[in-house]
């Protein structure tokens, strides 16, 4: 049977021309097989084809499918090597030779391999151009072992008793050659190809050239045309079989009746006339628009505003199409815009098997596994995110919260590791019996492992889905494509497992990385009721009534010519020159043109729409660098009156749309509006307070309303500086207790220096466990040795000065009602601050003399306030912890003290009252009259009374001059304050 080649433009209606072709087969009794480019093709062509009545006995597949059937009736009945299982016996045949194994390499060569498979290169005539090359050019003309890895990489498929997919493809390519009674009488027919690959034309050949079945083939092309400068080779390809088999070559003419009447004008000039010089301009009306967006979001919203009007005119969202490329357009950005803008799109793209929660939960518990010995990246620590991607997935916890205290609770204790996670988490909880079942099958080698991770990614799928026997929804479907490619894959790998255990991943750690690269289309495939989102070599095969094409950004659309990783273009030029060994080039013997082809392929998008053709760009990206519109804009523009760009829609860089709530408050401060709840009033009046939480009050009314009263749980470790004080704090109350035990008094002298000094380093090694100093294991050291340094100063200070007091309280609490916030016993009641307002806290440290005269001290870091900053400054604590002292243990307290425990200067700052005659070595000016020292408490109280009682009363402010250190806003967005 000859072959019909079918060319013409791209609305010469050639898909009519081969519906009627199927109908003249089904009419004689035979079977026709349609070929198409894409999945979304045969669902279109299906219902097209059933809207027609042609459907009955006519399979619409894939041009794998087609393969597919060809190697049934070839009877090439060995099994396929996987994508895994190549990708691994390459890298380690790279390894071997020393040339590494990355995963981008060994692709490189599945690609160049599968290549030379193609065109029927064996490892010996690769071998001999090779060798020919490096005579002409030197040794180091191929930089790899090519030949070497060539014939290793087939002897390995060999041992495995498999075939790839290239190997099997021409192999029942050949036998169908050799037996053309296996094929039978089906007709094949290929529509919506725009291009043909080297084994595409090798089926053509085969079925249509030795096999004498009857093979259609439609194809846009036009002599002379410059849109088909990119597809001539594959029409001159075709030509000479046609003609040597006695074929028909069916030329048709372009017609404008596809078009919408009121478009067909424009539309018609745009496929007639692009990229052909001198044509002439004419009135694009309403069937182009074009759409600049000040941003890639700006861009997109227009587009999302153009299609709801589409749809409000009465277009079916399954009419319209968008097409975008990735190196134009997020992805994930438009489908954030169209759905806020709630617009219907059906988006199917490839996704990583980490994408899906169970996918990501079974590579971060993989990766909790300790490394196996000889594994692959065993070195490498399971990190904290990796337990919790497991432990946070669907049905893992029956309380997800767990995990995020986990999560609180590490990064709080520095903790980053997995191991470290887990051991806080089975410390609180139960053990994490999954990652212990991985080790031990990690420990009986590869199989068990894969077999393990198998059963752990189907309990991880099943989890959230357990009892309910529920239909999955459109949102679960990747969820369920997911684990049929884990499932797929680890299958895989469990096989070559078997077959060769040195091939497959060593250990949970190698595994994961395996599976990292496992993908699978998700989304949703394009259907009734949605718009389509689409590649550009998704929508040849069909038409739509709108087109609207984004992201026509330079080096996007067209888009740059994709080096290759291995024998660049130059490589094989130069191969073809010294040894005759063509690779990669087209049919006409060229290399391929990456303009033409980006030319033909903006020319079939374009002739797609009937109604409407809206193109878009964006004029800068988010940080506002320029990003240059594609030169094919003004190809199109070339064809119409300036009006077209004049009039294009634009919407600046962060312009919100017509209607969109602006808040006026953006800059101003927190408008001042009190509490109004009555249960939380109530629950102010009758709390104690702290002076802490006073002292917050008077910085600002709004920090404290957020850190005291919501209480949002700390997601950071402690500030290096306040756990250094917990620590300080408890190491200097041991030394003292110490001494006060063994020696009978706590006073600081020379002679018990050296004691004071050993105290010191046990109470610090005692503590840092539960006190660690940084949550970064690699600065505890430091931060010990500096605070070490800085209290053994202290001490020695203090010795030297030998006061007159002896410490009498350390660590006091008063106010928490039985015991304190370190849960040890306390009977001190709260300090009254009169209208029923009370003060609890904690005292440093008291000294006091034989006549019953007391200073109150509070250690601090490096910097101290002298009395006459507190009330300015808002510092009540000293005063109000005199007060306390005064009233609640009956001391004459004479003084109050803040002691710095670093820094250059460690005097003591505060007030002392002169007239009591104890000489402490203080600043002169902290010395005080008697009657000031007592005004300065009284004023003191005053302030924390007021204070609290502005509390109770709900009243906020915000106050951001005094806030944050040193002023500033600490919550800006809270308080949507920008001073």
């Amino acid at each position: 049977m000859p072959i019909t080649l079918i060319t013409g433009p791209a609305n010469a209606g050639k898909a009519a021309l081969v519906i009627d072709q199927l109908r003249r087969h089904l009419a004689r009794g035979e079977e026709p097989l349609l070929v198409v480019p894409t999945r979304a093709d045969v669902e279109h062509y299906l219902r097209e084809l059933a809207a027609e009545r042609a459907v009955l006995g006519v399979r619409v597949e894939r041009f794998s499918d087609l393969i597919a059937e060809a190697v049934l009736r070839a009877g090439v009945a060995q099994p396929v090597a996987g994508a895994l299982t190549r990708e691994r016996l390459l890298r380690s045949l790279l390894q071997r030779d020393g040339a590494g194994s990355s995963p981008g390499l060994a692709r490189a060569l599945a690609e160049l391999f599968a290549e030379l498979q193609v065109r029927r290169v064996s490892p010996g005539r690769l071998g001999a151009a090779l060798q020919a090359w490096r005579e002409a050019d030197g040794p180091d003309a191929a930089p790899l072992p090519l030949d070497r890895l060539y014939g290793g990489y087939l002897d390995g498929l060999r041992r495995l008793g498999r075939l790839d997919g290239e190997q099997r493809a021409v192999r029942a390519l050949d036998v169908l050659r050799e037996r053309p009674s296996a094929w039978g009488r089906t007709p094949v027919l290929f529509y919506g190809f725009d291009d043909l690959t080297a084994l595409q034309l090798d089926a053509v050949q085969t079925l249509g050239g030795v096999v004498d079945a009857p093979v259609t083939v439609s194809l846009p092309y036009e002599p002379g045309r410059a849109a088909f400068g990119g597809r001539a080779t594959t029409f001159q390809a075709l030509l000479p079989l046609v003609q040597a088999r006695g074929g028909e070559h069916r030329t048709l003419s372009a017609r404008g009746d596809h078009y919408a009447p009121h478009a067909r004008r424009a539309l018609s000039h745009l496929e007639r006339s692009l990229f052909e010089p001198g044509a002439a301009r004419v009135d694009a009306g309403a069937a182009l628009r074009l759409l600049e967006g000040g941003g890639e979001r700006a861009e997109l919203e227009l587009v999302a505003e153009e299609i709801r009007a589409l749809i409000a005119d009465g277009v079916p969202a399954e009419e319209i199409a968008v097409l975008v490329r990735p190196a134009g357009t997020s992805i994930e950005l438009l489908e954030e815009v169209l759905t806020a803008a709630g617009v219907p799109f059906a988006a199917e793209r490839r996704r990583r098997f980490g994408d899906a929660a169970a996918g990501r939960a079974l590579l971060g518990l993989l990766r909790c596994v300790p490394g196996a010995a000889g594994e692959e990246g065993a070195e490498q620590e399971g990190r904290l995110e990796d337990l919790l991607a497991w432990l946070r997935a669907p049905g893992v916890l029956d309380v997800p919260e767990l995990a995020d205290g986990l999560e609180l609770q590490a990064r709080r204790a520095g903790a980053r590791s997995a191991a470290a996670g887990r051991e806080l988490w089975e410390r609180r909880h139960w053990p994490l019996d999954a990652i212990e079942r991985l080790r031990q099958a990690q420990e009986r080698g590869p199989a068990a492992l894969i077999e393990r991770a198998a059963r752990e990614l189907q309990r991880l799928f099943s989890a959230p889905r357990r009892s309910a026997a529920a239909v999955l929804g459109p949102g679960e479907l990747d969820e369920a494509r997911a684990l049929a490619a884990g499932r797929s894959a680890l299958t895989e790998l469990r096989e070559l497992a078997r077959a060769a255990p040195e091939l497959a991943p060593a250990g949970a750690h190698e595994l994961a990385a395996t599976l990292e690269g496992v993908g699978f289309f998700g989304g949703e495939a394009p259907g009734p009721g949605a718009v389509a989102v689409l590649d550009p070599l998704a929508l040849r095969a069909r038409r739509v009534r709108a087109l609207l094409v984004c992201g026509m950004q330079e080096g996007a659309f067209p888009a740059r010519a994709r080096p290759r990783a291995l024998l660049s273009e130059q490589d094989r030029r130069r191969l073809a020159e010294v040894a005759g060994l063509r690779l990669g080039e087209q049919a006409d013997g060229s290399l391929g043109d990456q303009l033409a082809a980006e030319r033909y392929l903006l020319y079939a998008a374009v002739s797609r729409p009937q109604e409407l053709l809206a193109i878009s760009w964006h004029a800068c990206d988010d940080e506002g660098q320029p990003t240059p519109r594609s030169l094919f804009v003004d190809d199109v523009c070339d064809l119409f009156e300036q009006r077209l760009l004049s009039g294009r829609r634009r919407r600046a860089l962060g312009e919100l749309e017509a209607g969109e709530a602006v808040d006026d408050r953006d800059g101003q401060a927190w408008p001042d509006e009190p509490l109004r709840d009555r249960l939380v009033l109530d629950e102010l009046a009758a709390r104690p307070w702290s002076a802490s939480s006073l002292e917050l009050f008077l910085a600002c009314p709004v920090a404290w309303f957020v850190e005291r009263l919501l209480r949002p749980a700390e997601f950071e470790p402690d500030p290096e500086p306040l756990a250094r004080g917990a620590l300080a704090h408890e190491a200097l109350r041991e030394v003292l207790d110490a001494l006060r035990a063994g020696t009978g008094s706590a006073r600081l002298t020379q002679a018990k220096l050296p004691q004071a000094l050993e105290l010191l380093d046990a109470a610090l090694e005692a503590n840092e466990a539960q006190r660690p100093l940084a949550a970064a294991p690699e600065r505890r050291a430091a931060a010990r040795r500096r605070l070490r340094a800085d209290l053994e100063r202290y001490l020695r200070q203090a010795a030297a000065e030998e006061s007159p007091l002896e410490p009498v309280e350390l660590e006091l609490g008063f106010g928490f009602d039985g015991s304190d916030d370190r849960g040890e016993a306390t009977a001190l009641p709260a300090l009254d601050l009169g209208g029923e307002l009370r003060l609890r806290g904690r005292i440093d440290r008291i000294d006091a003399g034989s006549g019953g005269e007391a200073v109150v001290y509070d250690y601090k870091g490096r910097e101290v306030a002298p009395a006459a900053r507190w009330l300015q400054d808002g510092k009540l604590q000293m005063a109000l912890y005199m007060r306390a002292a005064q009233r609640l243990l009956g001391l004459e307290v004479i003084g109050g003290l803040y002691q710095p425990l670093a820094g250059g200067e460690l005097k003591a700052r505060g007030v002392l009252d002169r007239e009591a005659g104890v000489e402490l070595a203080v600043v002169s000016t902290d010395l005080r009259e008697r009657s000031e020292v007592d005004e300065l408490l009284d004023e003191a109280l005053a302030a924390a009374r007021a204070a609290a009682e502005a509390a109770t009363r709900g009243e906020l402010r915000a106050q951001p001059q005094s806030c944050a250190y040193r002023g500033g806003c600490r919550y800006p967005t809270i308080c949507r304050c920008e001073r």
